[in-house]
């Protein structure tokens, strides 16, 4: 990254100010250092400026995610520097933000064709983590709604093949939680706990071929959501015993 200075702090600095807040839930104060930053080194269409543009298209939407105007100018920004350089997986992931993006600004329509469109792309290119996470987001999207509910679980279903196939655990927990969900949207609450069961016996059989105590760790802690989601519907059946016992699965070793 070319090394712009303001008063004596450099770029990278800057953006880890920003970086901080950001992790601190401090939106306002991360974008005006991500803003600064990118004052400095925005005329620079290379990864750097494009990874400054992604970090304020995210900021600007958990601030304002009803209003689209600044996320998606940055977001696009990104994408327009990754599309110039050739880099299609990068792209991929910027149509994937373009598409919640718009999403959370209720424009659905505009929201699923960034989706598909990062779909193709990343079809074209044989990847399969990309192909499962553009699935997976549109899977979300199909689920919030009764009448899409059954094609969202066919998509579930194909994240799951795919990403055991690859050991691509981020993907696979994703569409397990996204399965769970439509499960309870149906009101089976009983069913939905099973489900969740059988999901940490699976993060149980994986951590036990984690060797590394720390990586274990980590490895259950990227996927404290699921063990979120099962206390969440042990305690809607009044069952705090059962609750209890998944909190403790979650810091086992």
């Amino acid at each position: 990254m070319q090394t712009g200075k303001v008063m004596d702090q450099s770029v990278e600095d800057i953006i880890a100010d920003g970086d901080k807040f950001f992790q601190k839930d401090k939106l306002i104060d991360a974008i005006r250092e991500y803003q600064k930053a990118f004052d400095l080194v925005g005329k620079e269409e290379n990864d750097d400026t494009a990874d400054l543009a992604y970090k304020l298209s995210q900021a600007y939407n958990s601030l304002e995610s009803k209003n689209d105007l600044n996320s998606r100018k940055f977001a696009e920004i990104s994408l327009s520097i990754h599309r110039k350089n050739g880099e299609k997986e990068l792209e991929v992931m910027d149509l994937i933000n373009l598409g919640y993006i718009e999403l959370d600004a209720s424009k659905k329509e505009e929201g699923e064709a960034f989706f598909n469109e990062a779909l193709k792309l990343s079809d074209s290119l044989k990847d399969p983590f990309l192909f499962c996470t553009a699935l997976n987001a549109i899977a979300e999207m199909k689920a919030a709604s009764a009448k899409t509910r059954n094609e969202a679980s066919k998509m579930y279903e194909q994240v799951l093949k795919i990403s055991e196939e690859t050991e691509d655990w981020e993907n696979f927990f994703e569409a397990k939680r996204g399965q769970i969900g439509i499960i309870r949207a149906e009101g089976e609450e009983e069913k939905a706990l099973q489900s969740a069961m059988e999901t940490l016996d699976k993060i149980d059989k994986i951590a036990s071929g984690i060797k590394n105590k720390k990586e274990k760790k980590e490895f259950r802690k990227s996927l404290s959501f699921i063990y979120d989601v099962a206390s969440d519907i042990a305690m809607e059946l009044e069952n705090v015993e059962e609750a209890i016992k998944i909190a403790q699965r979650s810091n086992q070793d």
